[in-house]
């Protein structure tokens, strides 16, 4: 890798500014119409993190995402920093250079929107502290935190926050798109938790952003979607006392489907916050389908909750599993092995319970995939709750109020090219079954269409194009899907 910048300037700059001083070389804003190469020497030697370019030891190691579908991009320079400051020089060199930025936490998108092979990407994952305060209840959490580490961490004084179950998926991604998981009945969203943001915005400033300060860019950084107005480097977010959590998984024969379907949803309006639960329907590669609830009970037994579904379902179940174990183990659990592989996802937000013709589509849908014997999931998450009741202009999160959310899932097994389109033109088969029913979109689960993007905004749309037409007028901060 590239020399950094205590490296270059070393005990030379300490002599001349003082032990201790934080010496930063300014970058010259090239003249108009400059088309020479960017200086990426000079950005190495003003950061404290490290550069990594496509000559360096571990620029292969660093630029792969979650998904090998996007080995063959090859970004130009991968600024792995170190600090907020070490953000703040990235932007500015970017700035002059005109390079484009491009953020990565995780590294999770699912449709490669932390790479590029015409920019800097700008990789969070060295500021990744996570601090709890006993005193105000919230947690301190680093921009390029992993979910996993937030929730140890944090589990260690017995707290937690509201968020999803993959534990490599950084925390800045899952927040900036909303954050569904099994807390949210309970305590809302992760963008509900959050109390303050420290962003860095196209500018090169670093701006501290709560309910009175930077107002519209605060709640633009609560579901509004990542990459695209600013690179946070921190979170401050309330907490939530945890234990142990009950869990329930309730296998039922396909012929029961519509049935659970139907019951699973009616129970919905009687669950109780601190129960969350899924819906699943699936095709496996081999054309075996399956149905399954699954869910959580927070610091309570599941029984009670299981036999209230099995109760609406009007069936008791082929196969049931119910345990009560210490939060972090169901966490960890949920969390599966960590790997890397393709998957593609897909997504609907419904209002109300789907009547029985929807209903009916969706599984033909699930069907003609087992005939096919491909795999294809559409797993139903629950939306009401306290993340429901959250008022509809408070985050740019657009689907307050709505009753669940689809992901359409296809783990194709491979990274060919022919896989991928066949799982994605199933998936657009949903969408165009599900229309007649669909509110929307996740911005969390984005597909290769960026023809459909206020779909996924909602009513949030106009004053989120606003709001990065001010913040970002050049368009630094790029993205395939932005706004």
């Amino acid at each position: 890798m590239l020399l950094s910048r205590r490296a270059v300037l070393g005990a030379g700059a300490a002599a001349l500014t003082g032990a201790g001083s934080d010496v930063r070389r300014p970058v010259p804003r090239p003249s108009a119409g400059r088309t020479s190469a960017p200086d990426w020497t000079a950005l190495a030697a003003s950061l404290d993190g490290r550069l990594e370019l496509p000559d360096t030891a571990l620029y292969e190691r660093t630029r792969q995402l979650a998904d090998p579908r996007f080995d063959p991009v090859h970004p130009p320079a991968i600024a792995v920093v170190a600090h907020a400051a070490d953000v703040a020089e990235v932007v500015r060199f970017a700035r002059a250079a005109r390079v484009a930025v491009v953020t990565r936490g995780g590294g999770h998108s699912y449709v490669g929107a932390s790479t590029t092979a015409g920019g800097v990407v700008l990789d969070l994952r060295g500021i990744q502290d996570v601090r709890y305060d006993w005193g105000s209840g919230t947690a301190a959490v680093g921009g390029g935190a992993r979910l996993g580490d937030v929730y140890d961490r944090l589990g260690a004084a017995g707290r937690s926050i509201p968020s999803g179950s993959c534990g490599t998926v950084g925390i800045s991604g899952i927040t900036l798109g909303g954050g569904i998981g099994m807390a949210a009945s309970a305590y809302g969203l992760t963008c509900d938790a959050v109390v303050e943001a420290e962003v860095v915005t196209a500018d090169g400033n670093a701006r501290t952003v709560d309910a009175q300060r930077e107002r519209d860019l605060f709640w633009a950084l609560r579901g509004g979607g990542g990459g695209q107005f600013g690179v946070v480097t921190g979170w401050r977010m309330r907490t939530h006392r945890v234990t142990t959590t009950g869990t329930f998984v309730l296998n039922y024969p396909w012929g029961e489907a519509a049935r659970v379907a139907a019951g699973w949803q009616a129970r919905l309006a009687t669950a109780p916050d601190e129960t969350w639960s899924t819906c699943q329907f699936a095709s496996d590669r081999n054309g075996r389908l399956s149905v399954r609830i699954s869910g959580v009970v927070l610091e309570g037994d599941p029984d009670a909750e299981a036999a209230e579904i099995a109760r609406a379902v009007g069936r008791e179940p082929a196969l049931a599993t119910l345990e009560r174990r210490a939060h972090l183990d169901v966490v960890h659990d949920r969390a599966g092995e960590a790997r890397r592989r393709t998957e593609l996802a897909g997504s609907e937000i419904f209002r109300w319970a789907l009547p029985e013709p929807a209903i009916a589509e969706l599984l033909a849908t699930v069907e003609r995939r087992a005939r096919a014997r491909k795999p294809g999931v559409a797993k139903f998450k629950r939306l009401t709750g306290a993340a429901g009741r959250v008022a509809a202009d408070a985050t740019a999160f657009p689907w307050r109020g709505a009753h669940t959310m689809l992901q359409w899932l296809v783990l194709p097994g491979s990274t060919d090219p022919a896989a991928v389109q066949d799982g994605y033109a199933w998936i657009e088969s949903g969408h165009r079954v599900m229309s007649r029913w669909s509110a929307g979109r996740y911005v969390n689960y984005l597909e290769p269409s960026p023809a459909v993007l206020p779909r996924y905004y909602g009513p949030s749309f106009s004053r989120l194009r606003w709001i990065r037409a001010t913040v970002d007028p050049q368009s630094l901060f790029r993205s395939p899907y932005a706004l």
